[in-house]
């Protein structure tokens, strides 16, 4: 391994990260260094703490950090034994997978809390009429909640009521834990009617509105679905037909192949551009067929 190489490719990352700690952002052209460097770790450990709480994981935001950091130069490290452009893979990977993993694990509490959520609008709608309370709401909202941790957030929510804490901060707290928009959206819808001071009924008229559009989104999610399997099929044989292909002409004909895979214009350039075409074409087919509601 040449030791000079890898003394670069650290440094070069621990330069790129040092500068973005180092430059200010627009609220902070006048203050100094070691304010606006306060300021951007504050952002970022409120970014990981918001994303972590999503994903109901039980992990340390500076933890989350770290991993961010330190993951492409571990892996790039690691890959820089076999080549250097196994070390930018390493990096590449190092810097995706962890935002791509929470990413998903934020996708599925969406979708499992998106399921509650026209539920639980009809529960509180329902309480509000019967004129009841806005604890009553959280309480008829844990009743019906299928999913165990929106039934757990309006548990927290009522008792943190009952200990008399600010409705307000309560609501904050909840939202900032929920995956799914419309969960967001009824936190909203409460927190507006409690500072308005609003009853309870009130609020229940603007959670029936909610409660329709919750239902539309619900209905045009599952549609979306549905039309975007079939693109997600397609763009999943693409994305394996390529590589297959490769490998059997290396298996059958391997001459056909040497110049890709034998000279210095093959390795550092046709191959890595080849596989970096083949990650950005998987990456752009499966966010032109995400479709969301």
């Amino acid at each position: 391994m040449d030791t000079r190489l890898l003394s670069a490719v650290l440094a070069g990352v621990a330069v790129f990260f040092g500068l973005l700690a180092l430059v200010p952002g627009d609220g902070d052209a006048g203050r100094g260094v070691g304010e606006a460097i306060r300021a951007w770790r504050s952002r970022r450990v409120a970014g990981a703490t918001e994303l972590i709480a999503r994903a109901r994981l039980e992990l340390a935001p500076r933890t989350l950090i770290a991993i961010a950091i330190a993951g492409p130069l571990v892996l790039g490290a690691l890959g820089l034994v076999l080549s250097p452009f196994v070390a930018l893979v390493g990096i590449g990977a190092g810097l995706l997978l962890p935002r791509a993993y929470l990413g998903y694990l934020v996708r599925a509490e969406a979708r499992a809390a998106d399921e509650d959520a026209p539920r639980i609008l009809r529960a509180m709608v329902n309480r509000a009429a019967a004129g009841g309370t806005y604890p009553d709401l959280f309480v008829a909202a844990a009743e019906v909640a299928r999913h165990r941790w929106v039934r757990s957030d309006f548990d927290e929510a009522t008792a943190r009521y009952y200990a008399a804490e600010p409705p307000a901060d309560i609501l904050l707290a909840l939202r900032g834990r929920q995956a799914s928009r419309n969960l967001r959206l009824v936190c909203d819808a409460l927190a507006v009617a409690i500072r308005a001071q609003l009853p309870a009924s009130a609020a229940g008229a603007v959670l029936a509105s909610l409660g329709e559009a919750a239902r539309a989104n619900r209905s045009i999610a599952r549609q979306a679905t549905a039309e975007s399997r079939g693109l997600r099929l397609q763009a999943g044989i693409l994305a394996v037909v390529i590589p297959a292909m490769f490998l059997y002409l290396s298996a059958v004909n391997p001459e056909l192949i040497a110049p890709v895979i034998s000279t210095s214009l093959g390795q550092y350039v046709l191959l890595p551009a080849a596989v970096g075409l083949e990650i950005a074409g998987i990456v752009l087919s499966w966010r032109a067929t995400r479709l969301e509601a």
